[in-house]
């Protein structure tokens, strides 16, 4: 930027001496050329970008990089469902039939990131009937309520 504000100034300053010690009857034909000079000094960074190569660092390596985001992203918004599933579920557990739970959900996605649905739901805690687990499957779509009883170690459904 610094270099590009002097060149500007000292294309002005040349032009400007230019003009002084140019004869009356040329005065009109330098002011135009040493004009043009400036103007092309000022506009210097627009004709840089025409010539630019718009293209160049993308390659098959950017589209892979994208592909990859796009599986991290995907990632993220399974991880993200799931545990609002869980807490959902866990609450409906409470308020709908006075159990306090642990719920785990395991979402399936396609590769192309669209929600297909909620595979499994698992259930720590206070033991809870068929109706509860036929009133999630319901709810929820699930393929496989399980109850699994009191367990220290909770794990997440793979």
């Amino acid at each position: 930027m610094k270099a590009y504000i002097i060149s500007i100034a000292v294309a002005t300053v040349i032009s400007a001496v230019v003009s002084m010690i140019t004869p009356e009857k040329w005065s009109k034909y330098v002011s135009i050329v040493t004009g043009l000079v400036v103007t092309v000094c000022i506009a210097q960074p627009i004709i840089s970008l025409v010539h630019a190569d718009v293209f160049e660092g993308f390659s098959y390596k950017a589209e892979q990089s994208k592909n990859e985001g796009e599986k991290v992203l995907y990632g993220q918004i399974k991880t993200e469902l799931e545990k609002r599933i869980a807490n959902d579920a866990k609450k409906r557990l409470e308020t709908e039939f006075g159990k306090k739970c642990e719920v785990y959900t395991a979402v399936e996605m396609t590769t192309k990131g669209e929600v297909a649905g909620v595979r499994t739901i698992q259930i720590y805690g206070e033991k809870i009937d068929a109706v509860a687990i036929g009133r999630l499957r319901e709810v929820y779509g699930a393929e496989e309520v399980k109850y699994i009883g009191y367990k220290k170690t909770a794990q997440k459904p793979e």
